[in-house]
Formats: C-alpha cells, sequence, structure tokens
C-alpha cells in the first residue's frame, strides 16, 4: 500500500490480527489513507464483524509502531458525517474471505 506512511511489516501485523480476531473487514481512512498525513498522524481504522474491542487493543499493544490508533466499529452507532468519511477515503487493508 502506497503513500500511508505505514511501515508494511505493520500493515502485515494489523492483518493478522484482524484474522485472528475474526474481523470481517478492516479499512484505512483518514490522512494515511488519503496520503495527506503528517509523520505523527494517528492510523484510522474502520472495522466491522469478529472481536472489536478485543483487536483495538491488540492492534494498539501488538503492532511495531508508536503511532496511536483510532478505530471506529462500523457494527456499532457511527456518526453519518464519519461513515460518509470512511465510505469516500476508506482503502481496505483485510478482507476476510
Amino acid at each position: 500500500m502506497q503513500n500511508t506512511g505505514i511501515k508494511a511489516i505493520v500493515i502485515d501485523q494489523i492483518r493478522q490480527l484482524a484474522a485472528q480476531y475474526d474481523i470481517q473487514r478492516v479499512l484505512l481512512f483518514g490522512s494515511r489513507a488519503r496520503g495527506d498525513y503528517r509523520p505523527r498522524s494517528d492510523i484510522d481504522l474502520a472495522i466491522s464483524g469478529g472481536n472489536a474491542a478485543a483487536f483495538t487493543l491488540a492492534v494498539d499493544e501488538e503492532t511495531d509502531t508508536l503511532l496511536k490508533y483510532d478505530v471506529v466499529n462500523l457494527d456499532g452507532a457511527v456518526q453519518p458525517e464519519l461513515l460518509q468519511e470512511i465510505e469516500k477515503d476508506g482503502k481496505v487493508l483485510y478482507e476476510k474471505v
């Protein structure tokens, strides 16, 4: 995945954790998906399915980055404006097949 500023190993770790916690889909959105991020911009993820709480904790603690995560569970209540942003800018990082 190009122009996100996220190391390939971190993206691989996110994918592995998604599979481990039975997450159906992981989308990258926000400044890192658009390519207008700053060096310390957080990593915005939108997820659906699986054990969202465990995934959110694990991704923060078990990935090789000091960047912060903002994880949105699409199975819960999501503000319409945020949902529009995710639909517009979201890039699929992982999808269970």
